[in-house]
């Protein structure tokens, strides 16, 4: 048992555990430099610890933005992935948990966001509570120069601090990605996505939304990181016993002074931004991976046959050029006159042994009662190809169901229409006995569990038919 764990879910923990160590280690860094460095010095004068605990998660959510896309860049992960034995089975477990990493990743990025927020939240509410009116010292005890203030400071004369949260580049982007991520979040829900799938797939491409607010959100640089405050300084006593620096501005010291000039000027800039540059690498690849989806859609697609089988459900037998298939895989379909943008996945029931590949859907929702209606779904009379609808197809993409044949034994277990990547895997089977190939399975558990009696009567034809040809 210890052993199987080892074998099959300690390389999945030992990814996510590395994940985990990688932002915590990036928020301690990134809490521990704005706590104590000397650039930050003012800014913690005026806001205290916030500015530690809103730049902790900031880093979490740029660290976070670089691989949030890659585990939905499908075509990426099938290359990884490979098809051949060269690839190593664990590394196959890992890369089948793609979904659950961006979740994971996902719901990481909103609770930055969130702890971010609220910092930023006591920020403008401290900026706003103590520069009405600007005195020389804005707190009990070091002098502070004027110049450490943030950038637009002087709009928080005339505004509460609340409006002050909408009248900067920060603030009004900042508000926007939290509505963008709210509504991805709420609408990622299991029930929204399996019942009202539409809404799941246009929230989720706000995505677009939530990178270029993300992109400009440091744009007005409302960050003073104080230029001259590192390096390195002289002090002297003058005849008169005044204490003259010279050099840089060391703040901790030049703030306790009480005369004025003792010290050099402090110089100020803004912190530029960095959360364009982060998103870059991960962007440019899904810009990739877009562009590939985007030319296999272009590809024809010929539909050779339609049959419809019982339990509402019909099978939908094509033909593409050069594409080829593994036992256990998917694609993704498109169909324009039903759904311009959509694209849905199903499995694949046929065997690359097969002249054509076929996919089986069962009629559940709008878009396959559509899609039905438009196959000729009811009808007596025989449709031409021409009246048949377009389809596009994406894939195939591969799933653990297709490393069954690295295995001497496999137990196959599918519920419902589930079981449908299991159609091909048993034709395969089948195919291969036939034709006298070696392979390693030797025996195939066959279980599958459907809530209803008549659920068997759409495959039953090629189960029978697979099963007969195999014990003759």
């Amino acid at each position: 048992m210890v052993y199987g764990w080892v074998v099959n879910e300690l390389p999945k923990w030992i990814v996510y555990g590395t994940w985990a160590l990688i932002n915590i280690v990036l928020f301690i860094y990134q809490f521990y430099n704005f706590s104590t460095l000397p650039r930050y010095f003012y800014t913690r004068i005026l806001v205290r610890e916030a500015l530690a605990f809103a730049r902790g998660p900031a880093i979490i959510i740029n660290f976070n933005i670089i691989i949030i896309l890659l585990p939905v860049c499908r075509n990426l992960i099938s290359l990884l992935r490979g098809t051949g034995t060269c690839m190593p089975r664990t590394v196959k477990r890992i890369l089948d948990k793609n979904l659950t990493f961006h979740k994971a990743v996902a719901w990481t990025i909103i609770a930055a966001s969130a702890m971010h927020t609220m910092a930023h939240y006591y920020n403008y509410e401290r900026i706003a509570s103590v520069i009405r009116p600007i005195p020389t010292t804005l707190v009990e005890g070091p002098r502070y120069p004027l110049e450490a203030l943030p950038k637009l400071t002087s709009r928080f004369l005339v505004q509460d601090p609340l409006t002050a949260c909408f009248i900067t580049y920060a603030g009004i982007t900042g508000h926007i990605i939290l509505v963008v991520l709210f509504l991805m979040m709420t609408s990622s829900i299991e029930f929204i996505r399996r019942s009202y799938f539409e809404v799941f797939w246009y929230t989720h491409h706000l995505f677009i939304i939530f990178l270029t607010g993300l992109a400009f959100h440091q744009f007005q640089q409302l960050l003073p990181v104080q230029k001259n405050a590192e390096g390195t300084y002289f002090q002297n006593l003058t005849a008169e016993g005044v204490i003259n620096v010279v050099g840089a501005h060391p703040p901790a010291l030049c703030s306790l002074l009480p005369a004025k000039g003792v010290c050099p000027e402090a110089t100020f800039k803004g912190a530029p931004p960095l959360s364009w540059k982060f998103m870059l690498g991960g962007l440019f690849i899904y810009i990739i991976e877009r562009i590939v989806r985007f030319i296999r859609s272009l590809q024809r697609v010929v539909i050779i046959k339609v049959v419809q089988h019982p339990s509402k459900t019909i099978e939908i037998q094509m033909k593409k050029r050069g594409f080829t298939t593994e036992a256990g895989q998917y694609v993704f379909i498109n169909v324009p006159s039903v759904a311009l943008f959509e694209w849905h996945p199903f499995t694949l029931t046929s065997s690359q042994e097969e002249a054509y590949f076929s996919v089986h859907i069962r009629i559940v929702g709008d878009w396959t009662q559509e899609l039905s209606r438009q196959l000729g779904d009811g009808r007596n009379a025989f449709q031409q190809s021409w009246e048949l609808p377009i389809v596009a197809i994406d894939g195939p993409f591969g799933t653990a169901s297709e490393d069954v044949f690295e295995h001497d034994v496999g137990m196959l277990v599918g519920a419902g229409i589930g079981v449908t990547p299991f159609a091909s895997i048993l034709k395969s089977v089948f195919y291969k006995l036939t034709s006298e190939k070696k392979i390693s399975l030797k025996k195939v558990y066959f279980y599958w569990i459907c809530p209803e009696p008549q659920s068997f009567e759409w495959f039953a034809d090629m189960l029978s038919s697979v099963e007969g040809q195999l014990t003759a």
